[in-house]
């Protein structure tokens, strides 16, 4: 059931058996239905998670009342608010599935233990931290580099799963535009 983690863990830094074992006896499954929240603004994140099936989004409600959708998530992603989880604040951001999905749930207390007890375990926890970052950097400079359409060419190009899986207005949304105006690049693309 877990193989897809395991698999996701030796691509980054080899575990062994034992290592795996001790990992996967504080796993959670969790299934979500479509539109079901992982995480809701004002909540606390309490530990990360690994999405097996489905899609899930990050997003929050900005001063208009609008959704403004940060990342998006398929299988074999990490995701979790490392704000809110780190510094145990309130969330600024939702976690909510796009489509029925499955992720796997690892507890903050529990992780921190594991780092305790291993040195492998603060090693593949940097690594995948630094992966994490490296993203939502990518994402950064992505909005701040590019025009709309550039923009909408790139994920076409390099992330054609959002188009192909993300509903137009969450699409829009993440690419720091108007519905409308999405609408208007793709019809002259």
């Amino acid at each position: 059931m877990y193989l897809p983690l395991k698999n996701t863990f030796d691509k980054i830094l080899k575990i062994t058996d034992e290592d795996w074992d001790i990992f996967e006896s504080i796993l959670v499954t969790k299934k979500l239905k479509k539109k079901e929240y992982l995480l809701k603004q004002g909540q606390i994140c309490r530990g990360i998670y690994f999405l097996s099936e489905g899609i899930i989004r990050t997003f929050y409600i900005n001063n208009d009342g609008k959704e403004i959708n940060t990342a998006f998530y398929f299988q074999n992603d990490f995701l979790r608010e490392i704000e809110s989880m780190t510094n145990n604040i309130p969330s600024q951001k939702n976690i909510q599935a796009i489509e029925n999905s499955i992720v796997f749930y690892i507890d903050k207390a529990k992780l921190k233990n594991l780092y305790e007890k291993s040195e492998f375990y603060q090693k593949l926890g940097r690594m995948i931290l630094e992966k994490l970052t490296i993203s939502e950097q990518k994402y950064s400079s992505f909005l701040t580099a590019y025009s709309p359409k550039e923009r909408y060419l790139y994920i076409l190009e390099n992330r054609p799963e959002l188009i192909e899986r993300i509903p137009l207005q969450y699409l829009a949304s993440y690419l720091g535009i108007s519905r409308e105006s999405l609408s208007r690049i793709r019809k002259r693309i």
